[in-house]
């Protein structure tokens, strides 16, 4: 009789771990996860960012605290304090409830400044689609840099959706030697996000050359159809261009 019932105690298990095989439980991951926050909400001390597993100023996961809520993602930033990431706590979609806005610094350099922008509902936890003001950029934005009047004048045009906005400067204005400069703006060295003033809005510079910059595009961002999008694109020219 006892070993009768020894085999339907195993038999049970074994039934057991075959119907929770179907639902396995995340490999345990080794994570240190530092005990002072990246960045806090100032609406809100108890939304808060920590890095996992920071490494010679960087992290490649990070740990959103909002509440009794946590959860892991896998964004990758700086975890210096000169380029931190920024945490605030607003409602940037309108719909009267606030969500989780973090800006965290990919790169950051001599005429480089990289960021990266992510939203979370705050109820569910989920991350927000969010186009990329790069992308956006790359899309609908074209330029082109031309050498005019015997190099002594440089013509730039910017096309946003179709409408063109030029200037010439006089050669005499720029640092580098405009021999040199690259036939299209490059807008791919300073890509800032700001969150302190609604609507969300981005900040990508354009350059001729590796320190010149001659103007920035203001983008504004929509929400629609549940996602963030870049809604007007303005180009304003730098002083003294």
């Amino acid at each position: 009789m006892f070993k009768l019932l020894i085999v339907i105690l195993l038999s049970m298990l074994l039934s057991s771990s075959v119907m929770t095989s179907g639902h396995p439980s995340p490999d345990p991951v080794k994570e240190t996860v530092q005990s002072r926050p990246l960045a806090s909400a100032p609406e809100d001390s108890s939304v808060r960012l920590y890095a996992v597993n920071p490494s010679q100023g960087l992290f490649h996961s990070a740990v959103l605290e909002i509440g009794q809520q946590r959860r892991t993602f896998r964004w990758s930033g700086s975890a210096d304090i000169s380029t931190a990431p920024q945490l605030y706590y607003r409602d940037v979609n309108g719909d009267g409830v606030r969500e989780a806005v973090v800006i965290l610094t990919r790169a950051s350099g001599t005429g480089v400044e990289l960021q990266e922008l992510h939203i979370v509902n705050a109820r569910t936890m989920e991350e927000y689609a969010v186009e990329s003001a790069a992308d956006a950029v790359s899309q609908r934005v074209h330029s082109s840099v031309e050498l005019r009047d015997h190099n002594r004048q440089v013509h730039i045009a910017v096309t946003i959706d179709g409408a063109t906005h030029t200037m010439d400067p006089k050669a005499s204005v720029f640092y580098d030697d405009p021999a040199q400069f690259t036939k299209h703006l490059d807008f791919s060295s300073v890509v800032m996000y700001d969150a302190e003033q609604l609507p969300l809005q981005a900040t990508v510079s354009g350059s001729v050359s590796p320190s010149e910059f001659v103007g920035d595009l203001d983008l504004k961002y929509v929400y629609e159809h549940e996602r963030f999008r870049v809604g007007p694109i303005e180009f304003e020219a730098s002083s003294p261009f």
